[in-house]
């Protein structure tokens, strides 16, 4: 009798460990700051090469800010000048994250993100402040398999 049970229980860790194995997500994004370094990454995207990462740096907007105005004369004049020459000075790289931290603020909007680091898991599923993409991919199977986390 002993053996039908330590079958069945064996049975059953195999079924969960394939259930695990299954939940493959297909698309992940990663709301950040440049701060905030998100862990495991490399790691993870190797462990799932058919799913879709996205990072999105918040904050770029704002540090390009910060640069614009870093010591400017009191003078308003003089000030605007000084910010007009750095904007035009700005890069095609500067201007890229530009741009792609403006989509990401509009992409957290569309998703309801409230704050960050926040991870996004196919668009449904969202966990608030890991850094640890393995630690929240963990989370994420073990409530897809109907486990709590």
């Amino acid at each position: 009798m002993s053996t039908v049970f330590t079958l069945l229980f064996v049975l059953s860790q195999v079924t969960q460990a394939e259930k695990q194995m299954a939940i493959v997500p297909t698309y992940i994004e990663i709301f950040t700051s440049a701060d905030q370094a998100i862990t495991c990454m490399d790691t993870v995207v190797q462990q799932y090469p058919d799913t879709v990462f996205r990072v999105h740096k918040l904050d770029a907007i704002k540090q390009t800010e910060d640069n614009l105005s870093e010591g400017l004369p009191a003078d308003p004049e003089k000030a605007e000048r000084l910010v007009l020459t750095r904007l035009q000075q700005l890069g095609k790289t500067t201007l890229g994250e530009l741009e792609h931290s403006a989509t990401s603020l509009a992409k957290s909007l569309q998703y309801g993100v409230e704050k960050y680091p926040a991870i996004v898991i196919d668009g449904e599923f969202v966990i608030y402040g890991l850094t640890d993409l393995a630690v929240a991919l963990g989370h994420y199977r073990r409530r897809q398999a109907g486990e709590s986390s």
